[in-house]
């Protein structure tokens, strides 16, 4: 049974340019590799960007509990422009591997099929690893939850899970993810009554809708949790369809955007934001709609004793115990409802940024960490 080394595997990966939800075949190369080590491969299809499905990927070893998979994906972001290097050339130089998901994270993914493969060629265990790969963490998040409805369908139970978003900051492993806040979008719009400036015979919406702006940002949604800061409202756009400056007009409506914590659901917190917005828009006898679309409710990982053997493996091979937190926005481990997860991967210092890069020492480290997070697992 072969190995597989993780830079070379990470150069491989970025060499496929999978912007948005492009394959380029990408799945079908994963799928050869992980068969060559042992794993079973199904491609799951879910909706893309474009006219053909998004490849999507689940690759199991084993068949027993328990059963312990990372989630990664493999669409990487544009804004392809100015790099000094070809993005998708994967060039090692000066000790850093280059190329756009590079942190983002391809070489994250590389990391863990390389600890698997020295894991399941030295070690007899009890158990399975699997692994998820998406096609579409960056646009429309179509590609986990399908895998997951196709797991349910299965029956197939998973009793823990790493996902490998770059959730580390000045050096790996500092940091690890146990959840994330939620996040919810949505759309005021305010309808008055038109009419000429200069008299009173308008109803403004533009009033309206700053007098509920004022409300809603003054209003203080919680304190906030242990693990995670206060709720916060953040509007994002304001647009007024007016040519005409001595004209009030018929509408207004903003843009807003809610990241909230495991204080709220996505359904209570409308309810608090209806009767702000509904009750001030009354008093200013205007009519209001409002629109929410919700990216992914907040989730939280209570520490078990699976994140604190993930801690104390992060402390002896880097000498720095991370900090448990869930910063960042949302990712994939959205879709995993109830199970138990943590975040590890990678540095995020130059994610989607142009000349996005990794250290080849920090492809090593991280595959150490895998790898002891799976002989620490089964044994």
């Amino acid at each position: 049974m072969p190995t597989i080394n993780e830079l070379q595997l990470a150069k491989e990966l970025i060499r496929f340019p999978t912007v948005k939800t492009e394959d380029k075949g990408i799945m079908k190369f994963l799928s050869k590799k992980l068969t060559a080590i042992g794993f079973k491969c199904t491609i799951i299809k879910s909706k893309g960007t474009g006219p053909k499905p998004a490849l999507n990927l689940y690759a199991r070893y084993g068949k027993s509990k328990p059963h312990i998979m990372y989630l990664g994906h493999t669409d990487v972001v544009a804004n392809l422009d100015n790099w000094k290097l070809p993005p998708f050339k994967a060039v090692v130089s000066k000790g850093y591997l280059n190329g756009r998901g590079a942190q983002d994270m391809k070489g994250g993914i590389a990391c863990w099929i390389s600890a698997v493969s020295n894991f399941v060629k030295n070690n007899k265990f009890k158990g399975s690893i699997s692994i998820i790969i998406s096609a579409d963490e960056e646009t429309t998040g179509y590609g986990c939850p399908a895998v997951m409805k196709y797991l349910r369908k299965k029956g197939e139970k998973i009793d823990f899970s790493v996902v490998g978003e770059p959730s580390s900051n000045k050096s790996v492993g500092d940091e690890i993810r146990i959840g994330r806040r939620g996040s919810m979008n949505g759309i005021i719009t305010v309808n008055g009554k038109s009419g000429h400036a200069a008299f009173k015979n308008f109803i403004n919406p533009c009033t309206a809708l700053a007098k509920i702006i004022s409300k809603l940002k003054s209003f203080s949604l919680d304190n906030g949790t242990k693990f995670m800061p206060p709720s916060n409202l953040e509007f994002t756009k304001i647009n007024v369809d007016n040519l005409s400056e001595n004209v009030v007009p018929q509408s207004a409506n903003a843009k807003f955007n809610v990241r909230f914590n495991t204080k709220h659901k996505s359904s209570s917190l409308k309810k608090k934001l209806n009767q702000i917005i509904n009750s001030t828009a009354k008093k200013e006898k205007c009519r209001v709609k409002i629109e929410y679309k919700v990216s992914g409710e907040a989730f939280y990982t209570q520490p078990n004793k699976n994140i604190l053997m993930v801690k104390k493996i992060v402390k002896k091979i880097t000498g720095n115990s991370p900090k448990l937190n869930c910063r960042g926005g949302t990712s994939d481990s959205r879709f995993l409802g109830k199970i138990p997860r943590l975040e590890l991967g990678l540095r995020n210092n130059t994610i989607h940024q142009i000349d996005e890069k990794t250290s080849v020492s920090d492809l090593k480290k991280l595959t150490r960490i895998y790898n002891q997070i799976l002989q620490n697992y089964f044994n």
